[in-house]
Parts: C-alpha cells; structure tokens; sequence
C-alpha cells in the first residue's frame, strides 16, 4: 500500500481518466466502495443514514453513494452545502443520473437555506462528503459551523476519501474538521492521513480500489510505502534470520555500545537490553573506567569494556575492531571526548547506528560526515533533524517527508526521523531511494527511553548479519508493534514505560 499527496493524488486521477476511464465510472466505484463498508456494518435497511455533499468531485460521490442507498432500500438523505452555481461537472452528472434514477429524490440546503428538521433529526450514520483531496485554504464560517453542529451528533460517521476540513498533504485542520469513525479513501493513502492532526480526525482508514491505474502512482515521485501491521507481518522474514541450534554467542553478532564520559547511562542500558531482546548474541559496553561497576552489576550479561580520556582513540580502535556494529549516541554528551570518537567513528569501515547525541555532533560538522567511511544509518528525531537541516522545529515536522528525502539523498545515508508518524528513507547501493512511513504504534512510544530501546533493536539486527536498510525499517516497525502487543487501551498506553517496549518486542 503506498501513500500519496493532494498533487500526487489529483495526478492519478487524471492520467486514469485520460487513459480512457471515464470519471463517473470512478465515482460510481467510489460510492459502492463507502457503500460496500456501510452494509457490512449496518446491514438493517431501516438504518437512517444523513450524506451531506459539497459542490466538487467528491460531492458527486456522495450523491453517487445516495442513489446506492436509495437503491438498496435504505432510509437516506441528501443534504447540499455550497454554491450550485459552483458545482463541478461531475456533480451535475451525479445529480442528473440520481433524479433521473429516483426523480422524488428531496435535496435538502440546495437554496442555501438551513432545513432544520432534516438536520436535526437523529441518525444512525452521516456520511462526509462536503470536500475532498483538493482543499488548501480555511473553510469559511458557515462550513465550519455545520461540521462543527456534525460532529456534536450521536452518529456513526464516515468521511468519503479524506475528512473535510484536513488538508491531504500535511495533515493539518484547516479550521473545523470532520471527525471520521471510518475514512473510506480511494486508490492509495493520503499523507495527510498519517500525519499531525490526520491520526486522530480520520478514524479507521479504509483503502478502496476503484481503478485508479497502477501506472499512475508508479509516476508519482514523492508516493510512501505505508507499513502497517499487514506489511510487518509479510515482510518481516526479511529482518529476522533463522536461529540455528549448532551455535553460540558469536553466531548472533556482537553490538558495541559508546557511552559518554558524563552522560545519561540508563539510556546505554535501554539500548543494551533491547539488543540483547532483538537477539544478538552479545553486547559490549564502551565506557569511562569509573562506569565498571554500575554497568557490571546493572547488566552482567554485557561485557565492559573501559577507557580513559587520555587513551581514547587507542581504546576506541581496539574495541570496534571486536564488535560487528557499534551503537553511538543514546545518553550521549556534547564534549570534546564525545567529538573525537564522532571523529574517529566516521573514519571507520565499521557498520554504526548514530542516535541522538551522536546526531546533534554530526550537525555540528556536516563535512566530515559527507566524507565519511563508515556504514551507518541516521535515526533523529524531529528536534535532532531540525539541526541537521538548519530549519525550525515547526517546518520540519510539517514537511518531514521532504526533508528526509532531501537530506538522505543529499548525504547518501539511510534513515529515520522518528515522530508519532516515522518517516524513512532507504538509499541503495544504486542511489535508488525508497520512502516509507508507519502507521504501527501508538502513543505508549511516547516515553522517555523509546527511542534508546529502538536504537538498541537496530544494533542487534545489523549485528546479526542482516542489511543496514532492513535492520532500521524492520528493527523500527518491531520496536513500534511492541507498543500494540503491551495494550492498545488508554490505560495500557498511559502505563507504557520503556522497560515494557522492551519486554514486548518478540
């Protein structure tokens, strides 16, 4: 499943029609698509059922969904918002074909006046269909009255192709929004979907196939991978290597873990214990002498392995050399110990995971990093990757998606900007670049220590012989689905502490 943006989705549609589909046959699919998840969840023809449709295309497949319903037997209404005069092309054929169809059809608003019976009444369902893909700009006061009157309403509610009110690319509410149970959206899903206020407006999303062609997406440049729970499930063969049982620890890969001279050690701990629950057969800890002890006792399964300032690059040389991938950043400290071993690990042939503090170094000095020799994947989060891009917090998280491709493609590096909607990029030994975006989780992963344990889960995949590429976007989905497993309630999310994400990964 791929996810697309207004322009890319208003671009299908186009090369579909020019290619010979005419649009009413995509509306008329796209109504039996919404009509097709109506059924199967109100299969009584006595359920009453409200559509409101705005002037545009995807009014005209609400109206396309009302002949349907009226078909079908179901007690529904009609209910226009909007200027006739402004109707698109296809709304007037919808309209047309609908009173021709049952020509006692009652089309409530249609003069701009308020039917207050017919608004009023109660419904079983209401039905969305007021704007779709296309708008950019704030709804007037007279839009966001009535959907702010609609979501006030005791029904079950279903938006057609995308709720109105959301804007398709960034997912941002332009004013009042339709608050959806169910998205029943069209071909692929919408960005906007997926991110900022989209998560929590769209409700359930449904994607429907109404025979947008395939051709068209594969042009779209900017189109996203969607990984959900279905894709985890078939892809995850392609992260997680057979255990054999004529093996030891040495099988399984060694993870080396950098910490900082003064830095926060629960943090190496999180990503240490993730590691060895992602499966790795061993972790090393890499830290100041004074550490032995807490680490010993803390973990005793990993092995530490101690420096002092005055003797780091030959420590740090010797240590890497005895581990299969090297973890740097969680808890770490911006100082000039930390600097030199940035320093050192970018000139390494070593496989290397950089997080957090090990980030905001890397910001700090682009051009070593450029002409860097290790191989390794990035894993910021919004805040981290605002100061790799020199842009404000606010315009990264709105524009994650551009910013990831840009600076990934730009410094031929795999990564992931963490967020509630991670977004990723996987560069090829081509150049190729795939893009892709999660929907697994939930707000459980909002806790101190999550992104440590998720770090961790990356190490100990690359560890174990597998991919960079496939180690970050699979170690990050099992790390996201783990959050499912602990509980999907608000009582189980609120209760989440990094120690469970860990506890639940496999």
């Amino acid at each position: 499943m791929i996810s697309v943006s207004s322009k890319g989705s208003k671009y299908a549609d186009e090369y579909t029609i020019k290619a010979g589909i005419p649009e009413s046959v995509l509306m008329e699919n796209a109504a039996r698509s919404v009509l097709e998840e109506i059924e199967k969840r109100f299969p009584r023809r006595e359920t009453r059922i409200l559509v409101f449709a705005g002037p545009g295309n995807n009014g005209g497949d609400a109206v396309c969904l009302v002949r349907w319903l009226l078909h079908r037997k179901y007690k529904a209404n009609l209910y226009f918002l909007g200027d006739p005069g402004k109707a698109s092309e296809g709304f007037k054929t919808q309209m047309r074909i609908l009173l021709g169809a049952f020509p006692d059809t009652q089309i409530y608003g249609i003069r701009g006046a308020v039917d207050s019976e017919i608004l009023y009444a109660r419904y079983d369902v209401i039905v969305d269909g007021i704007f779709g893909t296309g708008l950019n700009r704030p709804l007037d006061d007279a839009y966001s009255k009535y959907i702010s009157y609609i979501n006030s309403k005791k029904a079950y509610k279903i938006a057609i192709d995308i709720p109105s009110g959301l804007e398709a690319t960034y997912g941002k509410a332009i004013g009042e929004v339709f608050e959806a149970d169910l998205t029943v959206t069209f071909g692929a899903y919408k960005h906007g979907m997926l991110l900022s206020d989209g998560r929590d407006v769209c409700g359930e999303v449904t994607v429907k196939d109404i025979g947008i062609l395939d051709a068209a997406y594969d042009k779209i440049e900017n189109r996203l991978t969607v990984c959900d729970a279905a894709f985890l499930a078939d892809n995850i063969q392609n992260a997680i290597l057979p255990r054999i049982e004529k093996s030891h620890k040495g099988t399984y890969g060694t993870v080396g873990i950098v910490v900082s001279s003064e830095g926060m050690l629960g943090a190496s701990m999180l990503a240490a214990k993730a590691a060895y629950r992602a499966g790795c057969g061993l972790v090393k800890f890499f830290c100041p002498s004074k550490y032995i002890g807490f680490f010993n006792v803390s973990l005793p399964e990993a092995v530490v392995v101690p420096y002092k300032n005055d003797d780091i690059v030959g420590a740090l040389g010797a240590f890497t050399k005895k581990v299969d991938c090297v973890l740097v950043g969680p808890g770490l400290k911006e100082g000039s110990s930390e600097r030199l071993i940035i320093k050192q690990l970018l000139a390494s042939d070593k496989k290397i995971v950089f997080d957090a503090g090990a980030i905001n170094i890397i910001s700090a000095n682009l051009k070593s990093f450029r002409k860097r020799k290790c191989k390794c994947v990035l894993t910021p989060h919004i805040g981290e990757m605002a100061r790799l891009v020199d842009e404000d917090k606010n315009i990264v998280s709105r524009k994650r998606i551009a910013y990831t491709k840009m600076f990934s493609k730009k410094f031929n590096v795999s990564m992931v900007v963490k967020s509630d909607t991670p977004v990723f990029s996987l560069v090829g030994k081509s150049g190729s670049q795939g893009l892709y975006i999660s929907n697994i989780g939930n707000s459980g992963l909002a806790t101190a220590g999550s992104g440590d344990v998720q770090a961790g889960v990356i190490a100990s995949l690359i560890a174990q012989g597998n991919s960079l590429n496939n180690s970050l976007l699979y170690g990050s989905l099992i790390h996201a689905s783990s959050a499912e497993k602990f509980g999907d309630d608000d009582n189980s999310k609120r209760r989440m502490m990094a120690g469970d994400i860990i506890d639940n990964l496999f």
